[in-house]
Formats: structure tokens, sequence, C-alpha cells
């Protein structure tokens, strides 16, 4: 317990002339809890026992055994947040600076101590804990906060991925189970005579109940895979625009069918891209049908490619896919194209999977896809890719930070505990 009036954390102070300790004990008894030591294993023991209560450490340089500039470096490994006061006589003044450069100690002082100015030092010290930690507590608030956040994001979008499931695949099924409640009555009428043979039937209605199981399956593959949450290995090296190309000759007689004007700019000097082969070609072939899928005859789909270095040198791929399709609402968002039940096209074979599908493979990349609507109509979609495949693209890594600091993304800042800040 804190007596009443007393700063809530506590001081301990080692040195080895206990005079000395006696001394500061009768100075600040009325202010804070002193604990006093007279060599580094007895603070050590009393670290211990009292562990985070213990606001400030205040040490001799100089005693039997560990010495000072010891006792707070091996207490700074196992309680970072703790402020350390170094007291050195002036004969050590060459370690104490380095002390205090090497982040060993909070500050130094030299002896004789003057109780006036001893006193604003521990007062501005304590401070220096207590704010540290309201800014550890704020910070561990903030980040529960978010979990629990997180987490109901996490549990609404498995309903809405259920009811998604539930309405695609309730749907398609009820053709299949049409077609195989008709089959039998159908079969058993051609055998007996009552009907004519109805070869027609057997060949649409089979085609749409196997069309409908196609569909199922791609369905549960698209999910499959947006679903996969380790980074890809990226170890295959590819050229964008063979890539492109492959895609373009793959789907020309769609693009044709369609009257879809496609055009492909990759400069020749646009370098190779460590990926993971098969799903980076997957990524430019859902690309290809998402474009397919929802334009109208007559639109324009352009693929470009271009290298950006950020402030701090790091490289990035940036495809760009633009097209002048209309899509949505006036008020539909560019970011629902990765809400895996959002179609653009409004057709029932859409089932607004693959952009999900798209998304979270370039997550797993390391990258970062985004959209924004064109004016006065189309769509922009910017794909980034780190060219090392051990980095991560910004945009990834900046989102929890900022979300739990308040930074605004792009930062470079690393947020450390504000107890280990305090005592930098």
């Amino acid at each position: 317990m804190t007596p009443p009036g007393k700063s809530p954390f506590h001081i301990l102070y080692v040195d080895d002339e206990e005079r000395s300790l006696h001394y500061f004990e009768r100075c600040f008894e009325d202010d804070y809890v002193i604990h006093t030591a007279t060599n580094a294993a007895d603070a050590w023991r009393i670290l211990e026992q009292h562990g985070s209560r213990i606001g400030v450490l205040m040490t001799d340089q100089r005693m039997p055994g560990e010495s000072g500039v010891e006792l707070l470096e091996r207490v700074s490994r196992v309680q970072p947040g703790i402020i350390r006061i170094l007291v050195t006589a002036y004969t050590d003044y060459d370690s104490a600076v380095k002390a205090v450069n090497e982040g060993r100690a909070w500050r130094y002082l030299h002896k004789p101590l003057n109780p006036d100015n001893l006193g604003v030092v521990l007062q501005e010290a304590m401070e220096a804990y207590q704010s540290a930690v309201s800014r550890e507590r704020l910070l561990t608030d903030k980040a529960d906060d978010l979990r629990s956040q997180l987490m109901a994001d996490r549990v609404s979008g498995m309903a809405i991925l259920a009811e998604g499931l539930n309405h695609h695949l309730r749907n398609a099924l009820t053709v299949v189970r049409a077609f195989i409640d008709l089959a039998p009555m159908k079969l058993m009428e051609e055998i007996e005579g009552r009907h004519p043979r109805d070869p027609a039937f057997w060949i649409e209605t089979q085609g749409q109940a196997t069309h409908q199981i196609e569909r199922i399956q791609n369905l549960l593959t698209h999910l499959a895979h947006a679903s996969h949450a380790r980074k890809l290995n990226r170890h295959d090296r590819v050229r964008l625009s063979d890539l492109l190309a492959e895609a373009q000759a793959l789907y020309a007689s769609h693009l044709q069918e369609r009257r879809l004007r496609l055009t492909l700019e990759v400069p020749a000097d646009f370098p190779d891209l460590l990926v993971h082969g098969d799903r980076f070609r997957q990524l430019i072939s859902l690309l290809f049908i998402e474009e397919i899928t929802h334009l109208q005859p007559g639109d324009d789909i352009r693929f470009s490619a271009r290298v950006e270095t950020d402030a701090f040198g790091d490289s990035f791929a940036v495809i760009t896919l633009e097209d002048t399709g209309a899509w949505g609402g006036p008020h539909d968002s560019a970011q629902n194209l990765f809400d895996p039940f959002y179609t653009r096209s409004r057709k029932p074979d859409d089932f607004g999977v693959n952009m999900m599908a798209c998304y979270v493979t370039m997550h797993l990349h390391g990258g970062a896809i985004s959209a924004r609507r064109l004016d006065p109509q189309g769509l922009e979609l910017s794909l980034r890719l780190p060219l090392d495949p051990d980095k991560n693209c910004r945009e990834a890594e900046d989102f929890l930070r900022c979300t739990l600091t308040g930074e605004q993304p792009g930062g470079r800042s690393v947020v450390k505990s504000p107890l280990a800040a305090a005592a930098a």
C-alpha cells in the first residue's frame, strides 16, 4: 500500500555508503516510498520483489562487486521502462557520459548531491515514469479495442460470407436438384411410351446441371485461394509482358466476341518480377475474366506498368488496369469490388469472388491492390508489388501501427513501448 500523499511509484537508491542512504531517505521519505541497498545484488532482489512499482532507480557508480553502470545495463534489459539515474564522482565523468549516450542512464548526477536540485530531478524522473505508464496503459486499451473491433468485423464478415454462400449455392443446387428429381420421371415416361423421346431435354437440362456444378466448384476454389493465410514464396521469375500476352491469347475469342479493345503498355526495360508463378498467373487471368464479365461491347481495357521508388529507397512494380466501363450505382464505392459477393455486372454467373482472390494474392505477395472510379466513367485498379521479395508493401505494414498510434500512413517510425521510449 502507498501511504496517502506519496507517489504511487517507489524509488530505489543503491550506494555502498550507508550514511548517504540514510541521508537520502530522511530527505525524501515524506514524498516517496524509498528502498535502499548497499550493493547491486541486494538492489536486484528488491527489484524482483517490487517489480514495476519501482519507477526510479538511482545508483552510485563505484561499489564493491557490480558497478552502477553494470547494474543499470542489466536492469535495462529486464525492466526497460524504469527511469535510471547514475551518481558519480567527478573522476567518473567519462563513464557517466558514456552511460547516458548508450541509453543505460536517463541522467547522471555528481556527488556531493544538493538536496534541492536532487528533489527537482526526482520529481521530473517520477513524472516521466508516470507519463510512460499512462501511455502504456492507453496503448494497451487501444490495442484491446482494436482487437475487439477486428474480431467483431471478422464475425460480421463470416456472417456475410455465409449468407452469400447460402444464396449462391442454394440457387445453383436448385437447378441440380430439379434435374435429379425430373430425370427418373422423364426416363420412365419415355420407356413406357407415354411421351416421345426428347433428346433436347437431356442435353439442355443436363448441361444446365453440369454448368451449375462447375459454378459451385469455381466459387469454392476461389474462396479457398482467397482464404489462404500464409505468405507466398516468391521464387519464380516472370516477365509481365509475357504473362499479359499469354492471357490476351487465352481470352482472344472472348475479347473479340464482346468487341473489347485491349491495349498493353509494358516498357521494354520493365524488370522481371519474382512471384509465386501459379498464383500470379491466376491473378492476371482473374483480372481478364473480371473485365470480360462486366464490360459492354466497345469498351476499352488498358494495362500499363512502371517502377516507382519511394522516399526510403524501396522500389515497387506498379501495374495499372484501366477500363471505360460503367458499373455500380452512383453511391457504390470502388472498394466494394473486394467484397466477395459484390457483383459489378449484376449477372447471376458473376459471383464477385474474383477480386477478393486478387486482393488476397497481392497481400500474400507482400503487395497491395486498390481501386478508384474514373471520371466520367470507368475503373482503375492499381497493383503495387515490392521488387524485393523480402519486403512488404508499406500500405500493409502501416495499417496496425497507424490504427494504434493515430499516425498518418507512410511514416517510417517504429512503434516502441512507451516505457521503452521513456528509458531511451
